[in-house]
């Protein structure tokens, strides 16, 4: 009898233990990283200046790839990040630059325009945060989840789970910042929004100045 109740007691222990390691979900596929990886987007780009009275919007498409594998000075493996722009999508696509991804068991680290950013950081959870700009000299910059793991359609596309990273949220009467980035499992990054303006009398569709910069996923793939 004593040797079925341990027996028992071991088997909903080992049970228990199994479903805690299944439901820690660190992330990292969140960000494919396998070479030929890409994702195209839709991206609309606004200049405001209203004192020139200049509204100016701009409609293109941008595709990021995956590419090889390499080694930095530290001996530490990293990847290209290819990126084509083109006007439409009846356009071929002409390379436009190339950028440094490094994804690791803690993080994904990205160089953007000479600046290495932290796009990433595992486990993905609600109490993780983090300076996305401790690798860099800009000012430091606190982000973390939100929306972990939520269904979401966006640009015609239908995903199973998404996470949303939070940059930056914050509004005044005269200012309104946000910034934000959605990503998909088995997909990376399918949506971006980025609004820096100087508005007039808190309300935020009279805007002065500034900048708004979208990027919305309509295809994804291996090639």
């Amino acid at each position: 009898m004593k040797y079925i109740i341990f027996s028992s007691v071991f088997i909903i222990l080992f049970a228990s233990c199994k479903k805690d390691d299944k439901s820690i979900i660190y992330g990292y596929q969140y960000f494919p990283y396998e070479e030929g990886a890409f994702v195209v987007y839709d991206v609309v780009d606004i200049i405001h200046d209203d004192p020139s009275a200049v509204h100016d919007t701009s409609h293109y498409q941008i595709k990021e790839q995956i590419g090889e594998e390499d080694v930095d000075g530290e001996g530490e493996p990293f990847r290209l990040m290819y990126r084509y722009i083109r006007d439409n999508d009846s356009l071929p696509w002409s390379l436009k630059d190339a950028w440094v991804v490094k994804k690791t068991n803690r993080s994904v680290e990205l160089v953007e325009e000479n600046d290495r950013m932290i796009k990433l950081a595992f486990s993905i959870s609600y109490d993780q945060f983090w300076d996305c700009n401790a690798l860099n000299n800009e000012d430091a910059e606190e982000c973390y989840y939100a929306n972990i793991y939520e269904p979401l359609s966006i640009g015609g596309l239908d995903y199973d789970s998404t996470v949303v990273v939070k940059h930056q949220d914050f509004e005044t009467f005269i200012e309104k910042i946000e910034i934000f980035e959605v990503y998909a499992a088995n997909v990376g990054k399918i949506h971006s929004y980025k609004k820096e303006v100087r508005i007039n009398n808190g309300d935020t569709l009279d805007i002065e100045k500034g900048t708004e910069l979208y990027y919305t996923a309509t295809d994804f793939g291996i090639e």
